[in-house]
């Protein structure tokens, strides 16, 4: 069966988890004698806050996508050096046939520039493969096997480099995943002693159960009323 989509549970970034997470690990150490009769002991108290510093340790999607724009930068550059190479060879068969003779349209490269990277892939073996058979033929236009073996090394570069970015963008999905489910993991046991801080403070210091208050707003403030409708 199909894993369900990870959703995050808490409206803010995940710079404003930690900053609030640590702000209300400082209050639970302050107020450390009246958690532990609800057995939040310092322990306890001492792991969210290692849990907290280890999220907020973790790489960003920042940091992901910028790899997995490198990883496509470097394909497209190979890709186009690789066409640039299918080119010099496309120029020696038209000088030797001309475009329209069966035998250049054998080579495949009509829609070179804008074939996707798997066709890019298939085109260059082909042109290989076809450049060998017509060898002979094309000598005369400065067509040779080295030609050719450059076309195969470049397409092999071309090749890893696109399985470098499958690689990268695999990378980034399972990162992201991961990511939700620690901060979804740290936000639950957050709101859980929060909402033990409130208990403990409702009824006798109002200063100190806005202490433990998170909003579950995008900024992690209370959302502010509309203006009234004059």
């Amino acid at each position: 069966m199909k894993k369900q989509e990870v959703v995050r549970e808490y409206h803010f970034s995940d710079a404003t988890l930690v900053t609030k997470g640590l702000e209300k690990v400082a209050f639970m150490e302050r107020d450390k004698p009246e958690f532990e009769p609800y057995g939040i002991t310092t322990e306890l108290v001492a792991v969210l806050k290692d849990n907290l510093n280890a999220f907020a340790a973790r790489i960003t999607d920042i940091e992901a996508l910028g790899d997995q724009s490198q990883a496509a930068l470097l394909k497209d550059l190979k890709a186009e050096e690789l066409r640039t190479a299918l080119r010099t060879i496309m120029a020696r068969v038209e000088l030797k046939y001309g475009v329209n003779s069966p035998k250049y349209k054998k080579f495949g490269t009509d829609t070179l520039s804008l074939q996707s990277d798997a066709e890019l892939n298939i085109t260059a073996k082909r042109v290989v493969r076809v450049g060998t058979e017509f060898l002979p033929e094309l000598t005369d236009t400065g067509l040779t096997a080295t030609l050719l073996e450059g076309i195969t090394t470049l397409n092999d570069a071309f090749t890893t480099l696109l399985i470098n970015l499958k690689i990268e963008i695999g990378d980034r999905d399972i990162e992201q995943e991961d990511r939700v489910e620690a901060g979804n993991a740290v936000y639950a046991t957050l709101m859980k002693y929060t909402k033990i801080g409130q208990s403990i403070w409702e009824s006798t210091d109002v200063s100190k159960f806005n202490d433990y208050i998170i909003y579950n707003t995008i900024s992690g403030e209370p959302e502010e009323a509309p203006p009234p409708t004059p």
